[in-house]
């Protein structure tokens, strides 16, 4: 009977000794998540609170400033190929956005965007600008062919 309690015993103690380690990594990893979110949390306010002085102080000044970009496809084809495109040309311009309405040119965006040449799933694909509306939000629109 003896070598029957023993080997449960030692089952068990092996069990508990394994959960006790497993948990000693995991709590491990959980404590480094945890310090990265609160690194993370901790930037991302001092970036809202910068954020809303700006706001503020451009308000202050009746100053406009260049907010989003919409970006409008003319393509006929896969939907994938169209969110490429868009990746791409936000690539491009999103140094536009936080900049201030009378800085932005339009002649730039032309040059950048019309009869560019891309190369999506092994196929050229040409843009061309049809339209630039330069406000708080640049439309753009591009036919893709």
């Amino acid at each position: 009977m003896k070598p029957i309690y023993l080997k449960i015993y030692s089952i068990t103690l092996g069990f508990l000794l394994g959960l006790v380690t497993m948990n000693l990594f995991q709590i491990h990893t959980i404590d480094r998540l945890y310090r990265v979110q609160t690194n993370l949390t901790n930037q991302l306010l001092d970036k809202e609170i910068k954020l809303q002085k700006f706001n503020e102080s451009a308000n202050e000044k009746k100053v406009f400033i260049v907010k989003n970009l919409e970006i409008n496809i003319d393509y006929e084809g896969n939907p994938r190929v169209i969110e490429d495109i868009e990746t791409t040309i936000k690539f491009y311009l999103n140094d536009l956005v936080g900049r201030e309405v009378k800085e932005v040119d339009g002649d730039m965006i032309y040059k950048i965007i019309h009869q560019r040449i891309l190369e999506i799933d092994e196929k050229k694909i040409t843009l061309i600008l049809k339209y630039i509306i330069i406000n708080e939000t640049i439309s753009i629109g591009i036919n893709a062919r």
